[in-house]
């Protein structure tokens, strides 16, 4: 019965240890909101199915797609990008996995695999959600755009990720006005 209760007292510890170091993470996250006159269905659409036209439409920014598995369009498409941030001009590399997209709600959740960015972080998703305006006019209403940004830190030293927040903001800004046209 003793050695029952020692286990039992060893595993609560444990327990324990597993929620402080759980707390002791540096897992934080951002937001954007953007309201754009594009509507919500070409918006999506452009992320969830035609990223590889990117490198023609905002070529100040995206250098290079490669898919690297799956179709491009789907959960588990791996890919990667060549880019610049807003406020730079240093070509960085990322290797993201697309983990899921919902067609009906029109999101979509990236994850980094690989790159310059996980240099500085332990992890970092993305997820974007495009809504329209006016749901009776879908087409003409305009969208909202919302980003959600989440990342561990790899140490306490590290800043957020401001350069790639602008450039989520320039790329869904051009992307919106691209698309009007």
């Amino acid at each position: 019965m003793a050695k029952v209760i020692s286990m039992a007292q060893n595993i609560l510890r444990l327990g324990f240890l597993v929620l402080v170091l759980i707390g002791m993470t540096q897992s934080v996250g951002a937001q954007i909101e953007t309201e754009l006159k594009c509507s919500a269905d070409k918006f999506f659409n452009m992320f969830s199915q035609n990223a590889m036209q990117w490198t023609a439409i905002l070529p100040q920014y995206v250098k290079s797609v490669k898919i690297l598995k799956g179709d491009g369009k789907s959960s588990g498409t791996i890919r990667q990008w060549q880019y610049v941030t807003p406020a730079s001009s240093k070509v960085l590399m990322l290797k993201e996995i697309t983990k899921s997209v919902d067609e009906e709600n029109r999101s979509i959740t990236f994850s980094a695999l690989g790159g310059d960015l996980l240099t500085h972080y332990k992890s970092f998703d993305i997820t974007m959600a495009v809504t329209p305006k006016d749901v009776d006019n879908i087409e003409e209403s305009g969208s909202k755009v919302k980003w959600w940004i989440q990342y561990e830190k790899r140490t306490e030293g590290v800043h957020g990720p401001d350069a790639h927040i602008a450039l989520i903001a320039a790329v869904t800004k051009e992307l919106g006005d691209y698309l009007l046209q």
